[in-house]
């Protein structure tokens, strides 16, 4: 036997821990490769035989990792959401805590639900409450920016997209603490008997495509402004680098009254503890307390009783407001079609970094379950982009076996890499309009949208030419764009469906087939009956799909009541259906539904105006959001103390609050470049980001370094790829071959460097932390 001489001093601490990161590690990645169906550990399901490990014992695993440092300003986030029905009213607040010797302003950007209406805010410090209220975008800025300037504390809330918001909170004395809350209602998600709450939490790397404009960035984000996308440094916050954290907790606590008994509640993304103190209502918070906030939050239920959906909701505080009535319409018909008619089906699959690990993993095994369940005599392309777009055969091509499993290969072969340039695939799949006597045409596109040009590819789905196709948009990932998704649904006259990282990919599939291959109901129409009901939303009522609901929101002055009736066509049937509605005289209950009648009524002509505004599509918004006090592209909630409490001491530091990489997603598949680190500064300066790395195209994605130190948290585990490597002169980043989780023993082998780059990762962000504090105290002392 050969005597191995004797490690040194510094590796032999550093191997056995090194060996508990892995461990810890592994467990993770067992559970990440889960899919629903279902045990839960820390946040991610677990089937049947993996690995597990007892609630004690992993607790004191999260013991030993670094507490998030103390030079964040997002100290927590707490959400509590009511559920009533269709309808969710959501609270959440933001504590924001100054760590430094001086007066601190704090930018945030985050997200919210896409449909959400934003009608309360308010900041509390102290015993101290002062309420917000909704002004016109450039009086509210113009606001801020003078209290701010006086030393007054105040907030800012401004809407950047209709799921990106920013707020900036000025004047926070120095170790002193700031509470935001936020108050929103939007409309759960249905399918069938499921309903869906969703509480995104992270927003997501873009793709900014354009040329950079000369002017200097509007925002303080990574990107540069360029033509296709003007205020690209607004929407793209600085992100930590993957494996590292942020001080931001987030709690959640959603209580659930369903009116009727409620069957079974799935933690989709999250470990949850879950009471039900009756059959129809329930109590949902977060097994663990808290969790890091890197992907959406998302549980599902499901109701006992009928499908089919027959409910109204009316409210009017007096004889002198507007009454505002929100119907839920859910038919059910039984036509089954004589022949099955044959369709051309587009796929269009999203390549790009921001899709690398789980989220092409589920892709590849989405498109493989549409492949299998193509008919015969259909139709189909398949178009796979990043930043190109590669079609797998020139033309449409008969679903033989022999296509379709040449298709599956062409799938399984595709790796995630470079930027999400959607525009150019969709003109590629809808350019060549179909003809009356054409197969219907369905586009599935597959993506995670996260890019920043929403606005022309939504004009672009407005086209005439392209109003054959239905468009049935599946967001995969932790963190999708929502808006983009569910606009290009109902755009496109289809439905949209999300698939988690944690998702049962092909089941979620199997949905989908069931659903596109019934008939679906047309030419809907609503007979008020003698009712009058005004401004309806939506004024065009949209193909209607066996399980999903019509949601149909308006208003109305005169008390009535009588039966409505809501006709349509099923492949040339007429199909209708009956609903007793009352509109009261006054009728204090549901006080949600008027803003979320007018947040629609203000998404009807967004939708109508997308990437072409105009002056009066401006106004009308602008008005509505005045009326309902509530937020919207052009009027923003500003809260400001009228008298100064304390005389400002010392300057003004600004900084911007880092956000999470979200889960799944790392710096190598997002970008190739990075922007310099920029510190906190003094409000009296200004700087843009500068991106390196001048030889990337500008069409790609850039993920900048954290604006602060960090240290880890909790490890949370992608799929294992190879790095980048040159291929034909082509950048590539590695993904999971096959459609499907990386297998255990590649896994195991990988995190033993995975580990070991995290702790590096984690002993420099604790240097970090330790120059921040030092430099703190060299402050101090200097005063």
């Amino acid at each position: 036997m050969i005597a191995q001489p004797p490690l040194p001093r510094s590796q032999t601490m550093f191997w056995p821990l090194l060996k508990s990161f892995s461990a810890l590690a592994t467990i993770f990645l067992f559970s990440a490769v889960a899919q629903a169906g279902y045990t839960v550990l820390s946040g991610t399901p677990v089937t049947q035989g993996q690995m597990r490990v007892d609630e004690d014992d992993f607790d004191q695993l999260k013991a030993r990792l670094p507490a998030p440092s103390q030079c964040f300003t997002l100290k927590e986030t707490r959400v509590e959401a009511d559920i009533s029905g269709v309808l969710a009213r959501v609270r959440v607040s933001q504590v924001f805590k100054n760590p430094y010797s001086e007066r601190l302003e704090a930018l945030y950007v985050f997200p919210l639900p896409e449909n959400c209406a934003v009608d309360a805010y308010s900041f509390q410090i102290g015993e101290r409450v002062i309420v917000g209220e909704v002004k016109r975008k450039e009086e509210a800025r113009q606001e801020y920016e003078q209290a701010r300037d006086q030393g007054r504390k105040a907030a800012l809330l401004e809407q950047e997209r209709a799921n990106i918001f920013s707020q900036a909170v000025a004047n926070i004395p120095a170790d002193s603490e700031v509470t935001v809350n936020i108050e929103y209602v939007h409309p759960l998600e249905i399918d069938e008997d499921r309903y869906v709450f969703r509480f995104p939490m992270v927003v997501g790397p873009r793709y900014i495509p354009g040329t950079p404009l000369s002017r200097p960035n509007v925002g303080r984000g990574w990107a540069k402004d360029t033509d296709q996308v003007p205020d690209a440094s607004r929407i793209t916050p600085d992100f930590l680098p993957e494996g590292m954290r942020n001080g931001n907790d987030v709690f959640v606590s959603v209580k659930v009254d369903a009116a009727m008994p409620i069957q079974e509640i799935v933690p989709v993304t999250h470990e949850l503890d879950i009471q039900q103190p009756s059959e129809t209502h329930a109590v949902v918070t977060l097994k663990n307390q808290s969790t890091i906030a890197d992907k959406d939050f998302v549980i599902e239920y499901r109701l006992a009783g009928d499908e089919s959906t027959l409910a109204s909701l009316v409210h009017r505080e007096s004889d002198a407001d507007d009454g505002y009535v929100m119907l839920a319409l859910q038919p059910k018909w039984s036509i089954e079609p004589a022949e099955i008619t044959p369709r051309e089906v587009i796929l269009v699959l999203d390549t790009s970094g921001s899709m690398n690990g789980p989220a092409i993993s589920q892709l590849r095994l989405f498109a493989d379950h549409v492949l299998d369940h193509l008919n015969p005599q259909d139709e189909f392309r398949i178009i796979a982009f990043n930043n190109r777009s590669n079609a797998f055969r020139p033309h449409p091509i008969v679903a033989n076996d022999a296509n379709v499993q040449s298709a599956k290969q062409f799938v399984r072969n595709l790796r995630a890499s470079g930027g999400t340039n959607l525009l150019p695939a969709l003109q590629l799949a809808l350019g060549g309009s179909a003809d009356e006597s054409a197969r219907p045409r369905y586009m599935v596109l597959m993506t995670d949208a996260l890019v920043g040009n929403d606005h022309s590819i939504l004009r672009y789905l407005q086209k005439p030419e392209f109003q054959d196709a239905r468009v049935f948009p599946i967001a995969f990932g932790a963190a999708p764009n929502d808006y983009l998704i569910s606009r290009a649904a109902e755009m496109g006259r289809g439905f949209s469906m999300q698939v988690t990282n944690q998702d049962n990919s092909p089941e979620i599939a199997r949905r989908f087939h069931e659903l596109t291959s019934q008939p679906y109901m047309t030419d809907l129409q609503i007979d008020w009956g003698g009712i009058v009901v005004k401004d309806l939303v939506p004024s065009r009522l949209p193909d209607l799909y066996a399980g999903k609901p019509l949601i149909v929101l308006g208003r109305y002055d005169t008390p009535a009541s009588g039966t409505i009736t809501l006709k349509g066509n099923v492949l040339g049937q007429a199909v209708q259906m009956g609903l007793a509605l009352e509109l009261p005289q006054q009728e204090s209950a549901h006080d949600s539904i008027g803003p979320v009648w007018a947040r629609q009524r203000i998404r009807q002509i967004w939708n109508r105006d997308v990437g072409h505004e105009t002056p009066q599509g401006r106004e009308e918004i602008t008005e509505l959001g005045l009326k309902h006090q509530l937020m919207t592209q052009y009027t923003s909630f500003i809260a400001v103390e009228k008298e100064l409490s304390e005389p400002p001491q010392g300057q003004l530091v600004t900084e911007t609050v880092p956000v999470m990489m979200p889960e799944g997603m790392t710096e190598q598949s997002v970008g190739r470049s990075r922007v310099t680190t920029r510190p906190a500064q003094s409000n009296q300066q200004s700087t843009s980001p500068v991106v390196a790395d001048t030889a990337s195209p500008p069409q790609t994605y850039t993920t900048p370094p954290p604006a602060m130190p960090a240290t880890s948290g909790p490890s949370r585990p992608s799929s294992a790829s190879p790095a980048p490597h040159a291929s034909g002169g082509t950048f590539r980043s590695g993904g999971g071959g096959g459609g499907g989780p990386i297998g255990p023993i590649t896994a195991i082998f990988s995190l033993g460097g995975a580990g070991a780059a995290a702790m590096m990762r984690r002993r420099k962000a604790q240097t970090d932390i330790d120059h921040c504090v030092e430099d703190q105290s060299r402050k101090d002392l200097s005063r």
